[in-house]
């Protein structure tokens, strides 16, 4: 296969460009490699740093329904909903995984895929979700 090294960085570099919040540059990764080629990433990035008295970010009610939609986006094989994650929300819910979740969402497409839910937890009142994505022929 292709090597891909250096575009792990890809969710990070596009934060400031007019790409942000969107899943084209994952739709380009995912193309990069080839129509033959298997394509491994590993995404990372963490919830809303809102979700306790003693988070980075103070409490906010707003971010457990916004980890809920993460969550169930990730749990249910169903990558392509991470595209509509909102922007503006997830900056004030202090959510850094945003743009690599969307950036996986857009090299994920509408492929169908099976998900497993390895950690969900926010023991610092930011949320850290651990999850492994397979695709299904």
């Amino acid at each position: 296969g292709k090597s891909l090294a250096g575009t792990a960085l890809a969710g990070t570099a596009l934060a400031g460009t007019a790409l942000a919040g969107t899943a084209l540059a994952g739709s380009a990764l995912a193309g990069s490699a080839g129509d033959d080629a298997a394509l491994g990433l590993l995404v990372m990035g963490d919830g809303s740093a809102r979700r306790s008295l003693k988070a980075p970010g103070y409490l906010d009610p707003r971010a457990a329904p916004f980890d809920e939609q993460v969550r169930d986006c990730l749990t249910s094989g169903r990558l392509a909903g991470l595209a509509d994650l909102d922007a503006g929300l997830a900056a004030e819910l202090m959510v850094a995984g945003r743009v690599a979740w969307q950036v996986l969402a857009g090299a994920v497409g509408e492929h169908p895929g099976s998900s497993r839910l390895h950690y969900s937890d926010d023991p610092f009142g930011v949320w850290y979700p651990v999850f492994s994505w397979l695709p299904t022929r």
